[in-house]
């Protein structure tokens, strides 16, 4: 695991015992069974978000297959008491079993899962799509100044507006 941009260590499953990364493999002669890859961050917007219970062999399972499929560059780890929040990017896994791929689709708390079982490929995605609009000059203006007054970006202060009319709209 990793903390953040920090070292990385060894967490044992179930006890959740933690180790440095030297120690683990010096001391208790810990070693990892594949390469992690950091890879290229996505510049997509938006977060899938698994929310797992802490102790349970199939969030382990989930991990490891994150760990070996998923860019970690991709990826950030929380542990809350008794869950791990997971916030990833798009990402597609393979060689994952029907009951992974129900536990993923039940512990998506935000984004969207497909899972083709004919190819055992599972895709976890943002729910938040890039959108690029023409506006005049003066919108754009008055949306600048929103945004200096709020301390927002442009693109903030637009999606909160679009939010609330979608809101408005279909709340009838």
């Amino acid at each position: 695991m990793r903390k953040g941009l920090g070292d990385w260590y060894f967490i044992v499953p179930g006890a959740d015992d933690t180790f440095s990364y030297m120690e683990g493999i010096y001391t208790h002669r810990l070693t990892p069974d594949y390469p992690i890859e950091m890879g290229k961050r996505s510049t997509k917007p938006g977060y899938a978000v698994l929310n797992l219970p802490a102790v349970y062999s199939l969030t382990y399972q989930v991990m490891d297959l994150l760990y070996q499929q998923a860019p970690v560059a991709n990826m950030y780890m929380e542990r809350l008491k008794d869950r791990w929040v997971i916030h990833m990017k798009d990402t597609r896994l393979n060689g994952v079993s029907v009951e992974l791929a129900d536990f993923i689709k039940r512990s998506t708390k935000q984004g969207r899962v497909r899972y083709v079982s004919e190819y055992d490929a599972l895709s976890i995605e943002s729910e938040e799509e890039l959108l690029s609009v023409s506006l005049s000059v003066d919108i754009k203006d008055w949306l600048r100044k929103k945004g200096e007054q709020t301390d927002k970006s442009m693109q903030d202060i637009t999606a909160d507006i679009l939010i609330e009319v979608y809101r408005r709209e279909n709340i009838y």
